[in-house]
Formats: structure tokens, sequence, C-alpha cells
């Protein structure tokens, strides 16, 4: 979803701030081929090739005001967690060179090593089932990868000074975090309110404390951020929404359609979900497809009905579960 209201909120540059950017990271520009990439609702991206050698170099916005709350100042952890990444041998960027200090560009930026192939959510209605079976499968055993990585406290890097005591409180507070901002900008949820969504978490607290695992989580393997070669997973791009929380908030467990793949639930090995984790991952539904409507008003995109029907669907069946 690429608009020109959304190129307008990325920070994006011109070839020539790009170079200098690029010099000052790796000395030599001469050849630099300068290719901007669509795709994101956060950072301006680019494919930088100098005579061969691929890069990716991305930049923060620099007035983060009209993004989420929970989205703002994270690419400092994007950085750590690719960094986190190379040591477990997990197929994603390396990071080459990141920069904060602010002298060359008002915002942080990130270069980051380029994984070739296609884009697995642009790809994958053209492939045959029994493949996008095995992805699924791929998907769950590299996401049970990174919750291998276990933490005695949950963590969100947006606040990192943060604490919480549970997971309702961890929960609780991602969804005041969007209630607010959706108020901030008069957010109309349509048929539902703002006292329903509050109300859903108080009834589930119990169930939302029911967890077992606290674990790093990877929120946002989605298929546009999984790269594919030959119909297999190449790596996985986008490092900045990963949490130390519930295992249960790895995407794959609470797609937006409403299914928990099969397959993806054999490769993390998890086949068996009680019914606290089945609500749980209810939850975790209705804040994605919240934060998807919130997102897009605090950035003007637009309002899509299909986002406002989900929710509905996903308050419904909360609701009928109490």
């Amino acid at each position: 979803m690429e608009k020109d209201k959304i190129s307008n909120f990325k920070n994006y540059k011109s070839d020539d701030q790009i170079m200098e950017l690029y010099k000052n990271a790796f000395s030599d520009n001469s050849n630099l081929i300068i290719t901007k990439l669509s795709g994101g609702m956060k950072n301006s991206v680019y494919l930088l090739d100098n005579s061969g050698e691929k890069v990716v170099l991305k930049i923060a916005p620099k007035d983060e005001s009209k993004m989420i709350s929970v989205d703002r100042n994270v690419l400092w952890w994007e950085n750590e967690m690719l960094k986190l990444m190379k040591t477990i041998n997990f197929p994603s960027p390396e990071s080459l060179y990141y920069d904060e200090s602010h002298n060359l560009c008002e915002s942080p930026y990130l270069f980051m090593s380029y994984i070739p192939g296609v884009n697995y959510l642009e790809n994958k209605n053209s492939i045959d089932n029994k493949v996008v079976k095995n992805i699924e499968y791929e998907i769950g055993k590299l996401s049970s990868k990174i919750s291998a990585i276990k933490k005695d406290c949950f963590f969100l890097p947006a606040y990192p000074n943060k604490t919480f005591e549970n997971n309702y409180e961890f929960v609780n507070f991602l969804f005041e975090l969007l209630l607010n901002d959706a108020s901030s900008v008069s957010l109309d949820l349509g048929k539902n309110s703002y006292k329903d969504i509050r109300d859903i978490l108080k009834i589930y607290k119990n169930s939302l404390n029911n967890i077992s695992n606290l674990t790093l989580t990877h929120t946002d393997i989605w298929d546009g951020n999984i790269i594919i070669n030959n119909n297999r997973i190449l790596g996985i791009v986008d490092f900045s929404d990963l949490y130390y929380c519930d295992e249960l908030m790895n995407f794959y467990f609470h797609t937006i359609d409403g299914k928990t793949s099969e397959y993806f639930l054999r490769g993390y090995g998890k086949l068996n979900l009680n019914t606290d984790e089945q609500i749980r991952i209810e939850i975790y539904r209705m804040y994605v497809i919240l934060k998807m409507i919130v997102d897009c008003k605090l950035k003007s995109y637009g309002k899509f009905d299909w986002m406002y029907n989900n929710l509905d669907t996903r308050i419904k069946s909360l609701t009928k579960k109490i």
C-alpha cells in the first residue's frame, strides 16, 4: 500500500543525500545505483547497488508524531535484533552500519545486507498448495528458534524503561497506547467502542495471565516480511517488532484471517492449544487489526471497511466466548 500520502510520511532523501550516507559508511560511492523500495508502514527503504555489491538502507521517519506510539524510536532495537539473529544463525539481514548521531541525517538510519529472492506475499497465490504448507511449517520452525530465547521479564522496545508485572499489564498497556492514539485523532471505531475493548481485556484477565513461556517473540513475521527462493524461505526481514512477551504473540499464531495454520503449529512444535491460549490468540488478533486501523487513521491513509468488519468479528468472537 504505497500511496502519495505514505510517501510523504516517509523520510525519503535525494540521491545526493543517499550517496553521502553511503560514503560515510562504506567510503566508495562512485558507481552507486539507488532504487527506492516500496512497502512497509514506517521507514523509507532503498536498495543500493555498488558494482554488484548490494545493501539495503533503512531511514527512520523524521517526524514520528503520526506514528502509533508503539512504533516510535525503534530502529535502534532492529539493529540490536539483527546482531542477535546473527549469533543464532537466523536467516535475516546482517547489520552493517547504524548511525543515530544525527550528524548527516536528522533521524537514525541503518545499512543492512541484502537478501535476494522474491516476496512471499506477492507470490503466494501462484505457488502450489503443498509448497505453501511447507513454507508455513518453516515459518513455525523459524518462529520457535527466536522464541527459544527466554527472559524473566517483559520488554517493549519503544518503552525500554517500562516494567510489567504480568501479561495482562503488558497487553493492556499495548491496547491503551492504541486507544489513546485513536482518541487523539477522534477515531470512530464504528459498531464498537473503546469501552467494549477495555471490558474484554478485564474479563479475560486470568486467561491473559495464564502464560507458560515468556520469550523473545517476533510479532511481525507476516507474509510480506518473508523472502523466498526456489519455494523455500531464504530470509525474514523487518526486526523492529520483537518483544519479550507471551510466545503466542508470534504473528502466525494470530493471523487476521481468524485461522492458525496447522502446518505452522507443527513447525513450531505446539499442536494443541488450550482454552486460555485460544482466547489470548483471539485477543492478539483484535490487537493487530486495531493497530492497522489506528495506523491508517494517524497517517491519513484512508478508511478500509474490511478492517472495521474484521475488528467487529474479533469482538463478537470474544463476546460469544463469554
